[in-house]
């Protein structure tokens, strides 16, 4: 037949894979001294050594930012709730402490924003968001510090304030549907 005369030059196989595979000999030595498990094996992924100097600038930080928590924290919450400074009255300090975390929780729709797109979308729209943000995703440990001490000082006068606004947005929106 003429056509099986003509050569193509399609792929071929360089290596013959139906062909079982040959068996490989065991390689045994006749004088072995040392054991499998003393030989010295390549490092793997799995056996590098740690980089201990970042873990322990890790846990630094780490204990660094409760520390920061602690301090601040408890230093606000007595100021707050059991100290009466002589020139600030109690309505000005809650006031303050609100600006305070609001403008946390406008830093951390920043934050949020500037680590991922989806992450500062979520935030923008969902209510609360930027805080669960802030204590599950976010890498700063002095400004999670900083905002759990803000939300344990000030966070109830600030629920208090958002439980105020809704209800009077509600009550309008409910007086709009009954008159329209």
């Amino acid at each position: 037949m003429p056509e099986n005369d003509i050569k193509h030059n399609g792929l071929k196989l360089k290596k013959n894979y139906y062909d079982p595979l040959p068996q490989a000999e065991p390689n045994v030595r006749e004088n072995e001294t040392e054991s499998e498990s003393t030989t010295a094996l390549p490092p793997t992924p799995f056996h590098r050594r740690r980089d201990t100097s970042r873990i322990i600038r890790q846990n630094i930080r780490f204990a660094a930012g409760w520390l920061l928590f602690m301090v601040f924290g408890g230093g606000l919450i007595y100021l707050r709730f059991f100290s009466n400074i002589p020139g600030l009255a109690p309505d000005l300090l809650k006031q303050y402490g609100m600006i305070a975390v609001g403008i946390t929780y406008l830093v951390s729709i920043f934050l949020a924003l500037k680590d991922n797109m989806f992450d500062g979308l979520l935030a923008i729209v969902v209510p609360f968001y930027p805080f669960y943000y802030l204590f599950s995703g976010c890498g700063s440990v002095f400004f999670r510090a900083i905002a759990a001490a803000l939300l344990a000082a000030f966070g109830f006068d600030c629920l208090l304030l958002v439980q105020n606004i809704s209800l009077k947005v509600f009550e309008k929106v409910s007086y709009w549907i009954q008159t329209v």
